[in-house]
């Protein structure tokens, strides 16, 4: 199987061309399955451009269900024994997903809250603010030897220890609560027009988090949702392997240039496979 790809199609069908127990690490950021209908609108009465694709859409709740079911049976196959697995989802989707891994054969590690610091207000004020998203890692078996760098977490906490105590040297545990911003300013890829490219953009420092605790540098990472390939370009920067599947043409296209602007810095040496 060759690496450090991005394969235009669907991931269904893409999936079974790549080898049993050939993967070190998956991330996943599925469709929501958001159920969003109208439109939602600011207080100023300016539409908001939340998740409305049609990749989100699907007829029925049997039907998400299924196709989770099948990507994440796959995704099982073609995991190395001794990989993990990461998947993002909101509260729409996430406990689904987290039922059907389970019966797939994953066995889970840690559910990680991501804490946004900046996240979409609601507007009309009926709810609360969705200010989270929920990270399961996984791995094939409840025995599995998967790789974490528990050092190299400790490096990169900053969100249970005062920037002060962190700058005088002070580490602690990382923690099950994250704190990112969302996708926002340069980091945020647009189209020609000015318009973002991809609603659901997720910030690179997320990924680089996972990827640097839980693989080795030379690892292969697949993302089956590649989408602007924010997995590739963390994966890149810090010296692993990359297959990308993702549908879009689009955000294919956009990713190779954002991918051709990025080069490998040298990463922590005890995050290489001894």
């Amino acid at each position: 199987m060759n690496k450090n790809i991005i394969i235009n199609g669907n991931c269904l069908d893409e999936m079974k061309a790549i080898p049993s127990n050939s993967i070190d690490l998956i991330f996943a950021d599925p469709p929501y399955y958001m159920r969003t209908t109208g439109k939602l609108l600011r207080p100023n009465g300016t539409v908001f451009q939340g998740c409305n694709d049609d990749w989100d859409k699907f007829e029925t709740l049997e039907e998400y269900k299924k196709f989770t079911f099948d990507w994440l049976n796959d995704c099982y196959r073609i995991l190395k024994p001794n990989g993990s697995m990461w998947v993002i989802g909101g509260m729409q989707c996430i406990y689904t997903i987290g039922y059907i891994m389970q019966k797939v054969g994953f066995y889970l590690i840690n559910n990680i809250v991501w804490h946004k610091n900046n996240p979409t207000p609601n507007f009309m004020g009926t709810r609360l603010c969705n200010s989270h998203e929920t990270l399961l890692w996984a791995v094939k078996d409840k025995n599995t030897k998967f790789t974490f760098h528990y050092h190299v977490a400790k490096e990169l906490n900053t969100d249970t220890v005062k920037e002060q105590d962190y700058k005088n040297g002070v580490r602690k545990q990382m923690g099950t609560v994250w704190h990112f911003s969302v996708c926002s300013g340069k980091e945020r890829l647009k189209e020609e027009n000015g318009k973002k490219l991809h609603n659901t953009q997720k910030p690179q420092k997320l990924l680089e988090r996972i990827i640097l605790i839980s693989s080795c540098v030379g690892d292969t990472i697949l993302d089956p949702f590649a989408g602007t390939m924010t997995t590739a370009a963390a994966a890149k920067k810090l010296g692993r392997n990359y297959i990308m599947i993702e549908q879009n043409k689009k955000y294919c296209q956009f990713g190779e240039k954002r991918l051709s602007q990025i080069s490998y810095k040298e990463d922590i040496d005890r995050c290489r496979r001894k």
